[in-house]
């Protein structure tokens, strides 16, 4: 197939010729989502260059740093059925950020608007007040954009590919995946990556931008290509019976009970902390309580320590004294008496006188 087949298929993709009619469906809306400046911009500066085969334009305002300005949910007409998204990119998949995620890609905010991220109920409030401006007619297609030039850590892989899952449940379609920069980086590694995640359709892209905009062959073929792709998916997906009224209220309920089970469990998890932070205060209260009776034992024991030893110190003084006077009685009662001389003489000179 060339790109003029590639051409005509694409533009002639009406829902009115899928086998069971259109359904209810007018349009497809192709939902970029991802990192920010992972490239979502020029991706669709590229298609649109591909599809109109004209001169180059900054159509979604992409720069060489592609640093993620994109704040609102805009929309790129292709063709009279088939809508691209650029949707605001997140910084970090904590739970505020992939709820505004999954509210973009069911389509529950409205277009042309900006995205805030808002934590609490917000943002089920902001998708109650969006009810009448949303269009149920719009059928959705998840397309996940990744830079090669990011190698994916490990400890992130879990959480992607719960962010992919996710939204396969919420839109009842397997995410496409594009890659951009793919000269960049480890290509075959991100690939296998994702593969390993589920992901069944995979395009690899170097996007035409502003500073490089030489058209190839190559790069026309693989951006005709994902788009072929993009519509045979649609096609496969309406051959069965769907309700588009249904869908969109499936998927605002879906996003609902996120955003209930998400609050539940930060309100779970900010009582555990609370728990934890009185257990620790208390633990330091015994602590401090337990050395403070410890110390006091201590003091308690050296004074005890230094009674003891004075009274042992005053004991043996006494017993000294005690020995020392026992000890002169002692050898004064075992020294010799003396005689009485001149009381003997005088008794023997009265004698002699008679």
């Amino acid at each position: 197939m060339d790109i003029d087949d590639y051409k005509r298929i694409i533009n002639n993709f009406s829902f009115d010729r899928c086998k069971r009619g259109n359904q209810g469906f007018n349009r497809v809306l192709i939902q970029l989502f991802g990192l920010l400046g992972h490239g979502k911009s020029s991706f669709i500066n590229t298609c649109k260059y591909v599809w109109e085969d004209g001169e180059y334009r900054n159509w979604a305002k992409a720069y060489g740093s592609d640093g993620g300005l994109t704040t609102e949910r805009i929309t790129y007409k292709l063709t009279g059925n088939i809508t691209l998204v650029d949707n605001r990119g997140y910084k970090t998949l904590d739970s505020y950020e992939t709820g505004e995620i999954f509210a973009q890609l069911g389509n529950l905010l409205p277009l042309g608007k900006d995205v805030d991220w808002s934590k609490g109920f917000a943002l089920v409030d902001r998708i109650v007040k969006a009810e009448k401006e949303i269009k149920t007619s719009d059928f959705i297609i998840p397309v996940f954009v990744h830079s090669v030039k990011r190698i994916i850590p490990s400890d992130e892989i879990d959480e992607l590919k719960n962010l992919i899952e996710t939204a396969k449940k919420l839109t009842e379609v397997y995410p496409i995946v594009v890659l951009t920069h793919k000269t960049s980086g480890n290509l075959t590694n991100t690939e296998a990556t994702f593969r390993n995640m589920g992901v069944e359709r995979i395009f690899s892209f170097e996007n035409y931008t502003t500073e490089d905009h030489f058209k190839t062959r190559g790069r026309h073929e693989e951006v005709l290509k994902f788009l072929h792709e993009v519509i045979k998916d649609v096609q496969f997906r309406v051959e069965q019976p769907r309700d588009p009224v249904r869908e969109m209220k499936d998927r605002r309920q879906f996003v609902m009970n996120y955003v209930h089970n998400r609050e539940k469990s930060i309100q779970m998890e900010n009582i555990e902390r609370q728990k934890a932070m009185e257990r620790a205060l208390l633990e330091k209260k015994l602590e401090q309580e337990k050395k403070a009776l410890e110390e006091k034992a201590m003091r308690e024991k050296r004074l005890w320590d230094e009674e003891l030893q004075r009274q042992r110190e005053e004991f043996n003084r006494r017993r000294a004294v005690d020995q020392a006077r026992f000890d002169a009685e002692e050898n004064a009662a075992q020294m010799p008496k003396p005689d009485k001389p001149k009381k003997i003489l005088g008794i023997f000179k009265k004698k002699n006188k008679h």
